[in-house]
């Protein structure tokens, strides 16, 4: 009398079945005769006149990298925390700890942010989670500031950083 097989034997077997069958049909699709049809797709038509939307932003490019330091304008700090060339949403949490550091070590409570794209809004999260008042200026409003446009989302909720 046969024993029964176990369950992992079983799913055992069956994921080397799946394997090797999987791998005979890359090998038959290596061995396709020259006679089949190949996909032929028209070449696409580009031109300046056929654009209908932009949907990325343009970002200046700055040789010298990101700014993130200090300034002080009349009786004001002015920290910049700009020019990281499309890559702010990425770079967001660590560059705008930083700069929020440097906002702190001021002594001053009430501060103000200019633009609300995802370096704007996470320094002005985390200069309120630090006991700041914050004032934000902006042009635009979340989707039209560019950071939305560059591929990448700001989410709360990431910024669980030392």
């Amino acid at each position: 009398m046969r024993e029964p097989i176990g369950r992992r034997q079983l799913i055992a077997g069956a994921g080397a079945a799946l394997l090797f069958g999987g791998l005979e049909s890359c090998a038959g699709a290596l061995k396709r005769p020259k006679s089949e049809p190949t996909l032929h797709l028209n070449p696409v038509r580009a031109s300046a006149d056929r654009i209908t939307r932009i949907t990325v932003c343009t970002r200046p490019f700055r040789a010298q990298g990101p700014r993130l330091d200090t300034e002080t304008v009349g009786s004001k700090l002015v920290v910049h925390n700009y020019g990281h060339g499309g890559s702010g949403w990425s770079l967001s949490w660590g560059s705008s700890a930083v700069a929020v550091r440097k906002a702190m070590a001021s002594g001053e409570r009430d501060m103000a942010v200019v633009g609300c794209g995802a370096l704007g809004l996470t320094s002005a999260l985390l200069l309120q989670r630090n006991g700041a008042r914050v004032t934000i200026y902006a042009k635009e409003l979340p989707p039209a500031v560019r950071s939305s446009l560059a591929t990448g989302i700001w989410r709360p909720g990431l910024e669980n950083l030392p």
